[in-house]
């Protein structure tokens, strides 16, 4: 009779020892699970910027016929001829974009569009690899686009980009805290002879 007892009770406590241990397992979770909504959150506070809503807002700036003095960035140039962007090989259109802020603030980062005359309207300029013709950095901007026109052809590459902290979004004024800059670009076909030294080089 005792050695009953003795094993009623023995499964009773290892039936409450179970129940604890599920307990505290489902409790562990929840704070991941808050923490998981605190992130959540935190992204739906910084929302994406919707180009084409800028375009609405700031159109008649953004393609309109004046640049501005204002200086915001700057260019990356080949140190022999000066040319700003990296032609890329074997692609005979591609070309790499590096621009650089003139001030860097961590929390005011640079928004940067890019766009091209087609047609004699400025169409985005996407770049080839993120699928949008936005970059936002600190400092460091890049951006890998395919231009339109080889020089054999009647047209040139016209290039607008435009420049800007985030933080002035809402209100941007030309030559004020706005950046446009036009470059016309003539691009040749890549050609045996003038094959870069290191057509592997990673863009």
């Amino acid at each position: 009779m005792k050695k009953i007892v003795f094993l009623l009770v023995l499964v009773f406590v290892m039936f409450l020892t179970t129940v604890t241990a599920m307990a505290a397992g489902t409790d562990s979770a929840t704070p991941e699970t808050g923490f998981t909504e605190d992130k959540a959150d935190e992204a739906e506070a910084e929302p994406e910027i919707n180009v084409a809503e800028l375009e609405l807002k700031y159109g008649d700036i953004f393609f309109g016929e004046a640049t501005s003095a204002k200086k915001i960035v700057s260019f990356a140039r080949d140190e022999k001829t000066g040319e700003i962007g990296v032609h890329i090989y074997p692609h005979h259109l591609r070309y790499l974009f590096e621009v650089f802020a003139l001030e860097v603030d961590y929390k005011n980062p640079v928004i940067m569009l890019m766009y091209i005359k087609v047609d004699g309207k400025y169409v985005p300029l996407v770049d080839v690899k993120r699928g949008t013709n936005l970059t936002q950095e600190t400092y460091f901007l890049k951006t890998t686009v395919d231009l339109k026109y080889l020089s054999s052809s009647s047209k040139v590459n016209e290039i607008r980009i435009i420049a800007f902290k985030k933080n002035d979004i809402d209100n941007l004024v030309l030559d004020e805290n706005l950046e446009i800059t036009d470059m016309i670009k003539s691009v040749r076909a890549w050609d045996t002879f003038d094959k870069p030294s290191n057509p592997f080089k990673a863009y």
